[in-house]
C-alpha cells in the first residue's frame, strides 16, 4: 500500500486525502451539471439543502463508526475520516439532513436526483484512496488478482467496489432523462449501492459487528433496498413519490 502519495520537502501528501479531495471535486462538478438540467437552484432556500446534506453526512459518518465498528480509537472520532463503515452512516445522515433542511426552508419537491450520479462517481474515486491507504480491505485470497496487505494477500474489495460504482453511475447517467417521478433516480442509486455493499461485505476483512450471519451494515443495506424498492413501485404506480 502507499499511504503517502508524494513528498514535498517535509510535507507528506497522503494518498487518502488526495483521493477524497478528488472525489469531492468530481461530485461538485457532476452535481452542478445536473442542477442546471433540473433547475433546483431556482427554488428559494435551496442552498440550505446542500448544507443539510453535508452536516448530516458528517454526523452520520461519526455515528456510523460507533454503530458499525467493534473497535474504535477515540482520535478517529475527531478526524476527517470516510473509511470503513462510515460511508453507510454518512449516507443515512446526509439523507436525514436534506429532509430536515427542506422542511425548514419549505421545499416540498424531491431534490435527490441532482446527487444520483455524482455520489457513486465520487465514491468510486474515493475507494482508490482507501486501497492506497490500506483500509476497507478484503478477506485473504489466493486469486491471481489479489493484492498484498502486510504479509497477507487479500481481495481488493476497494477496487471491486470502485468498478461496481462506476457501472452504477454509468447506468444512472444513461437513464437519467427517462420520464419518472422526481427523486426516483436517487432512489435507484440507494438501492444499487445497498446491493453492492451487501454483496461485498461477504468479502470484507476489516472488523465488523454481526447480527447472526449478517453484519449490521448488511442488515441496513437489505432494509434500504427493500424500503426504497417498495417506494419506487408505489410511486411509479401512482405518479406521486414521497420524500427524497
Amino acid at each position: 500500500m502507499h499511504p503517502t502519495l508524494f513528498t514535498i520537502g517535509d510535507l507528506h501528501v497522503q494518498s487518502y486525502a488526495v483521493f477524497v479531495s478528488l472525489s469531492f471535486a468530481v461530485a461538485w462538478r457532476v452535481r452542478k451539471a445536473e442542477l442546471a438540467r433540473l433547475g433546483h437552484r431556482r427554488w428559494p432556500g435551496y442552498q440550505w439543502v446542500l448544507v443539510g446534506a453535508l452536516m448530516g453526512a458528517i454526523v452520520g459518518a461519526k455515528l456510523g463508526m460507533l454503530m458499525f465498528e467493534p473497535t474504535l480509537r477515540s482520535e478517529r472520532m475527531l478526524s476527517l475520516d470516510f473509511t470503513g463503515k462510515t460511508v453507510v452512516g454518512g449516507l443515512i445522515g446526509g439523507y436525514i439532513g436534506v429532509e430536515i433542511a427542506k422542511k425548514q426552508v419549505g421545499i416540498t419537491e424531491s431534490t435527490g436526483d441532482a446527487f444520483a450520479v455524482a455520489i457513486p462517481l465520487a465514491q468510486a474515486v474515493g475507494r482508490v484512496g482507501c486501497l492506497l491507504n490500506g483500509c476497507c480491505y478484503g478477506t485473504p485470497s489466493d486469486a491471481p488478482w489479489s493484492l498484498p496487505l502486510g504479509e497477507v494477500s487479500r481481495h481488493p474489495t476497494q477496487l471491486y467496489e470502485s468498478a461496481l460504482l462506476l457501472a452504477l453511475a454509468a447506468w444512472l447517467w444513461a437513464i437519467r432523462l427517462r420520464p419518472r417521478p422526481n427523486g426516483h433516480l436517487f432512489r435507484r442509486y440507494l438501492i444499487g449501492y445497498a446491493l453492492i455493499r451487501f454483496g461485498l461485505e461477504f468479502l470484507r476483512g476489516d472488523p465488523s459487528v454481526h447480527w447472526g450471519p449478517l453484519s449490521i451494515v448488511q442488515v441496513v443495506c437489505l432494509l434500504t433496498a427493500l424500503v426504497f424498492g417498495a417506494l419506487i413501485i408505489r410511486g411509479e404506480r401512482t405518479g406521486q413519490p414521497q420524500g427524497d
